[in-house]
């Protein structure tokens, strides 16, 4: 009885403390996967992600907001969460989160003459932005997200070279994701065309549809290094995605201690217990075809990695195109060492300078592996530019591309050109 009255009384004194705290009760898929709970699904009026329709983005930000999201990344280089309202498609959706996304993106709002982006703080319609539904407002989703990624644009751009890496690697069977054009508008500044892409969350994870896994997603910062045994040690590098509280880090941590003493000779006879082999192929002849020098390998290290828990292996899924199908990446790919087909040109130690994949270079290195990678290239070259594909797909941006105040008819024209004319010179390799 007595140990009965102090649980009551600890409730009391919570709920003292905790006020209008709000408690919510975790969800246990049955293959023990830790899913949170959905306290708020948003229906919308029509499914962002359908391409027949069109869409917009209309968010409200108060000026005390904006000038803190500014301050906070020009002074000390964060990408600080605000409030704002958003109006998605006709639907009201009060108190979202949005910070600032991206990395070389962003340089142009430090003044840095580096054009991978035309961001500016005096239009925020051309900021590349990350829209959460459940930063203010635990467990709400917006028709199964609980993110989307405002993806960067650029002067007289429709950035349609992302969203081209996106179909064609969703035709090839391949893991991507969903995107959608928009015109997008923040505090009734001039409105911009904008490509949303659906953001890598626990939800993303779960539309997968693998089964039993988790879902990992690599930072900016991360060396692909093995630090030890310590999960902490690798915040800089990895987040988790899915599974939280039920799997963590130790399945990537276990890849990073073989890579760190394995011989070209053991990771030839070994990775097929680690990575699945056939997919790994896909995904680095596909960054070479798109010439996306800015992968697992680059300097954004950009991907993710999806642990299968019943065969125990690894999936690398591609993630964050922007650069990829477009001189502007080959230009910014050649400042880093990297040839016109994405590859690496640079000495080892200036290579070492901003970090390298192991995965990757060990498997490129492979004399084992390089029949494989030969065969998906084949493969992928045949489905994206041995055909009408490509530019069956750009002929279609023609019709969804949106017209806005800072993107017109005739640009959006000569841009779609430029793009197919890129198509033409990936068909003569």
């Amino acid at each position: 009885m007595g140990v009965i009255c102090l649980s009551i009384i600890i409730l009391i004194v919570m709920c003292f403390f905790l006020g209008s705290v709000q408690i919510r009760p975790t969800v246990f898929t049955t293959g023990g996967s830790l899913v949170a709970e959905t306290v708020e699904y948003i229906e919308g009026t029509v499914d962002f992600f359908d391409q027949s329709q069109p869409h917009s983005i209309s968010l409200t930000v108060n000026d005390f907001q904006y000038q803190r999201m500014q301050d906070d990344y020009l002074s000390y280089s964060e990408k600080s969460w605000i409030v704002a309202d958003a109006i998605i498609d006709g639907t009201f959706i009060p108190s979202v989160g949005i910070r600032l996304k991206g990395n070389s993106t962003l340089f142009p709002l430090t003044g840095l003459p580096i054009p991978t982006s035309n961001a500016t703080f005096s239009n925020p319609s051309t900021l590349p932005l990350v829209l959460s539904f459940a930063e203010f407002s635990e467990g709400r989703e917006y028709q199964g997200h609980s993110e989307m990624a405002i993806r960067s644009t650029y002067t007289a751009s429709t950035t349609a070279q992302e969203a081209l890496a996106l179909q064609l690697i969703s035709d090839s069977g391949q893991i991507s994701q969903q995107y959608s054009y928009v015109t997008f508008q923040v505090n009734g500044s001039p409105s911009a065309t904008r490509l949303v892409i659906e953001n890598p969350d626990q939800g993303y994870a779960v539309s997968l549809d693998r089964g039993e896994g988790v879902l990992y997603k690599s930072r900016s910062a991360n060396a692909f290094i093995y630090y030890g045994e310590d999960p902490t040690e690798y915040e800089e590098d990895f987040v988790q995605l899915s599974a939280l509280g039920v799997r963590d880090l130790s399945p990537v941590i276990g890849l990073l201690r073989w890579l760190n003493t394995v011989t070209q000779e053991e990771f030839d006879a070994e990775l097929a217990g680690w990575v699945d082999i056939p997919s790994f192929a896909k995904y680095v002849a596909t960054h070479s075809l798109l010439v996306n020098f800015d992968d697992m390998s680059g300097p954004g290290h950009n991907f993710l990695l999806w642990y299968d828990i019943e065969d125990e292996k690894f999936t690398v899924i591609s993630w964050d195109l922007n650069l990829a199908l477009s001189e502007t990446g080959i230009g910014f790919g050649l400042s880093f060492g990297f040839d016109e087909n994405g590859e690496g040109t640079m000495s080892e130690e200036r290579r070492l300078e901003f970090g390298v994949n192991s995965l990757k270079d060990f498997f490129i290195a492979s004399e084992v592996f390089a029949e494989e990678i030969a065969k998906a290239r084949t493969e992928l070259y045949e489905l994206w530019f041995d055909n009408e594909r490509s530019f069956e797909i750009v002929a279609g941006f023609a019709e969804i591309v949106p017209v806005t105040d800072i993107l017109s008819a005739e640009e959006i024209e000569a841009d779609l050109e430029k793009l197919e004319e890129f198509i033409v010179k990936r068909q003569t390799l």
